[in-house]
């Protein structure tokens, strides 16, 4: 197993540890419905323990996925599927749930619902930039995005608001709290599995390619695009050089522009996702 898989598999576990403990320690002991299987097993805590209605749940739904989304997707879901009603079945033998909540004496469920979406937030938005998911509902959110191309975000607020519907019937107030702790959630997904493969986008026109061409693969390793232009007044023809750069080097390359040709025409736009070299571990080198 390569390099790149090890970090894969470490990301992942890593994500699942954060959103079962955010919700093992912050939504369990207020009873918050947030959505997905963890939010139906709150419901019937009562009947089947969390963890286990967790396994049966989540292999149920690991199936379907690997029928549908395929053998590669269903190893990369495995992992995940199974570790987080791990996880909440080794918490339930070892810790109560209540472990730092019993010490929350202003503002409880604020508290729970705000840390709770945090956590589940991170931790999910990292399983699912590696192209993977915690399992459970989350394999019915990946193929509304796959197929229907609906953003995740929204598919997991369709998904989870169904559930959460359900439990602001038995209890309105709670039912709020939860809307809170989605949305904060659902942003936190949206930033760390897309936006956090963002850059930006630079194109340059031009009377020195070759030297500003030079001083991005010198100090920016970056891979760049020349297309031939023509002015609209001057009709006279240049090179245009597009290249994609990440936040921290886009100061740089500001520099370099003004040092190379001052007179450049330079403009920038916000890149939502960028793949390939540099910006993900797939992708050919330009």
């Amino acid at each position: 197993m390569n390099k790149a898989k090890w970090r894969e598999i470490i990301e992942i576990t890593a994500g699942v540890v954060l959103l079962s403990a955010g919700f093992y320690f912050f939504l369990l002991p207020i009873n918050l419905v947030i959505g997905g299987v963890m939010g139906i097993s709150v419901i019937i805590q009562d009947i089947i323990p969390v963890s286990l209605f967790m396994y049966i749940a989540n292999t149920i739904l690991l199936m379907i996925g690997w029928m549908v989304l395929g053998k590669i997707f269903f190893m990369k879901t495995a992992l995940a599927t199974l570790l987080s009603p791990t996880i909440i079945w080794i918490l339930e033998k070892t810790v109560p749930s209540n472990f730092f909540m019993r010490h929350m004496t202003e503002s409880p469920l604020l508290i729970g619902a705000t840390f709770g979406g945090l956590f589940l937030g991170v931790g999910l938005g990292i399983v699912i930039r590696n192209n993977a998911t915690t399992g459970g509902m989350d394999v019915v959110q990946h193929i509304m995005h796959k197929y229907l191309n609906i953003p995740f975000s929204t598919a997991m607020y369709i998904t989870d608001g169904i559930i959460i519907g359900i439990a602001m019937i038995i209890n309105f107030q709670l039912g709020l709290y939860a809307v809170g702790s989605m949305i904060i959630s659902g942003i936190l997904v949206d930033r760390l599995s897309i936006e956090g493969k963002a850059g930006y986008t630079v194109f340059i026109v031009t009377s020195f390619t070759e030297k500003i061409q030079e001083q991005i693969y010198e100090k920016l390793e970056r891979g760049i695009t020349r297309v031939k232009v023509i002015g609209g007044y001057s009709k006279q023809e240049k090179d245009m050089i597009i290249c994609t750069v990440d936040r921290a080097q886009l100061y740089t390359f500001k520099r370099i522009i003004k040092l190379t040709d001052p007179k450049a025409f330079t403009f920038v736009t916000r890149t939502k996702e960028a793949l390939g070299e540099g910006f993900s571990r797939e992708g050919a080198v330009w």
